[in-house]
């Protein structure tokens, strides 16, 4: 399933393919946990339908969550921390990598010391993908295609929330950090003209003069 995710990425974008890969996740997370608390180990189609969710389940994660979400931690950063940026990220993937796996036991095994969760830890993994979703919804912008200035200039001007409309902007006006510091364009002006024909909207009012971008509503 990451070969999909990798054609995906690029068609469907990064943000929608997270939404839609946490989403997933967390519905069937949810189901494993409802069914398993609700059926008898010895119910072999209910075991069977378990299994085929958890299947369901890593199909969406190595199709969205799995690759994309190395290709966003290589975008987002800006260049004078981006070694830096990159480190932390990926050292805090591995520590929670590490953290989850070695808890798992301690929640889901009986016996003393233990959680003896069973399948109820599934209701833990479901709540962790929500949070992916909410933290997708507002804090992930959509970067396809946007140059690594270009996504400087989203970071400065908009939220993740208004991202797609901005970078349509951004691509139909060929938008880079020479317009924007020599004033030769006023992204927040083109947002909001949306569909205007570029070279007018360049000279229309801007004139040469240094010009802020604010913020997109």
């Amino acid at each position: 399933m990451t070969v999909p995710g990798m054609w995906a990425i690029e068609k469907l974008g990064r943000r929608r393919l997270l939404l839609i890969g946490a989403a997933g996740m967390l519905i069937c997370e949810y189901l494993v946990a409802i069914i398993g608390i609700t059926i008898s180990t010895t119910n072999i189609a209910g075991q069977k339908v378990l299994i085929a969710l958890v299947c369901i389940y890593i199909a969406f994660f190595a199709s969205t969550w799995g690759p994309i979400a190395w290709v966003v931690t290589g975008e987002i950063y800006p260049l004078n921390i981006r070694a830096k940026a990159m480190s932390l990220s990926t050292a805090s993937n591995w520590l929670w990598n590490f953290g989850i796996g070695y808890a798992t036991p301690y929640l889901v095994n009986p016996g003393k010391g233990h959680a003896n969760l069973g399948v109820k830890v599934f209701f833990i993994w479901g709540t962790t993908c929500l949070g992916c979703l909410f933290f997708t919804y507002f804090c992930i912008p959509e970067t396809k295609g946007l140059s690594l200035e270009q996504i400087d200039i989203m970071y400065a001007n908009t939220t993740p929330i208004h991202s797609i409309s901005y970078r349509k902007t951004l691509l139909e006006h060929n938008v880079h950090a020479a317009d924007v510091e020599g004033g030769k364009v006023n992204v927040h002006a083109l947002h909001r003209q949306g569909t205007t024909d570029s070279q007018s909207a360049r000279e229309e009012g801007f004139g040469g003069e240094k010009v802020t971008t604010t913020h997109v509503d």
